[in-house]
């Protein structure tokens, strides 16, 4: 009998739970072979040490029911070990399960856990913090701050947010040690995906791999406020990478050095670092549970 563990964050998204939590039951059944167990997380951090708990009590598979940063913290909890990580996507942005094809619909999702088949995926490193999705500094870790502590979630709220934020953010001035050269750019943002996008199909890195361990380095240069609507369709269309305010790198080891400390995001959290980063990749960090069919190791072909 196959043991599975469901991890579920009650505040992510919109909508109940209850629902989900009772079809999941339902679905893996002992009469279906399954030994389960429920947990519903506290708080912050508690997803994780659920994660760790359920891997060394040698659980097959463990499965994340919210968002990117719920599914960042049962990923973490299960970093290279055999246990396999599931996810059931019902947060606001669900980049990490976009960029691997998981349905959005529950019960889709629980059909892909059902068939179990995996794939490894890398995890991105920042100083001491571990992402799977996207992380980043500069504007997107403004507005991922400012998006945590909205009372509304959704593409919505955050467009908002972006267009508040951008008339008034000024770029900060980076050093950036890369690939054997160094750069000093002022940056609007600076964008580090293991995945091709953000979330809601927004595509920061439409040729991210992410299982190729490297990181893809997005490094995005203040633009004209009238050159705004051509490059928010250039991030749902896939074609930002073409655009003259963006400079694309591809690397494993990243240090970034600026003026100030601030804030960074990691799979849509936030947290504030100091003036030197250290960026890395754990490659094939993570067992994923997968929909059948084509590989997706990267959204788009270069």
């Amino acid at each position: 009998m196959k043991k599975i563990a469901f991890i579920i964050n009650p505040v992510s998204g919109t909508g109940h739970k209850e629902t989900i939590v009772a079809y999941l039951k339902e679905i893996f059944s002992e009469i279906s072979g399954y030994q389960t167990s429920f947990y519903a997380t506290k708080g912050p951090g508690d997803a994780f040490d659920a994660a760790c708990r359920y891997k060394r009590q040698r659980y097959d598979i463990v499965v994340a029911i919210g968002g990117d940063g719920t599914v960042n913290q049962v990923a973490k909890g299960l970093l290279n070990s055999d246990t396999k990580l599931g996810i059931v996507p019902v947060g606001s942005g669900n980049g990490l399960a976009r960029h691997l094809k998981i349905p959005l619909s529950y019960q889709k999702a629980a059909e892909v856990i059902r068939h179990e088949k995996t794939q490894m995926i890398d995890a991105g490193v920042i100083n001491d913090e571990i992402f799977f999705c996207t992380a980043g500094l500069g504007f997107e870790a403004v507005i991922g701050d400012r998006f945590n502590s909205a009372d509304t979630r959704g593409l919505i709220t955050y467009m908002e947010f972006c267009a508040k934020e951008y008339v008034r953010y000024r770029p900060e001035t980076y050093r950036i040690d890369m690939l054997g050269n160094t750069y000093r750019t002022e940056a609007f943002l600076i964008t580090f995906a293991n995945c091709a996008q953000w979330g809601n199909n927004v595509y920061i890195a439409p040729g991210a791999n992410v299982s190729d361990g490297m990181l893809d380095v997005v490094v995005w240069k203040k633009a004209p406020l009238v050159s705004m609507p051509l490059l928010t369709a250039g991030l749902f269309l896939k074609t930002i990478r073409y655009s003259q305010f963006l400079d694309m790198y591809r690397a494993k080891e990243i240090k970034i050095y600026r003026q100030n400390e601030g804030l960074i995001q990691f799979d849509g959290e936030s947290r504030t670092m100091g003036k030197e980063i250290t960026v890395s990749v754990i490659h094939h960090a993570v067992k994923v549970i997968i929909p059948g069919g084509t590989g997706v190791l990267s959204a788009v072909h270069m």
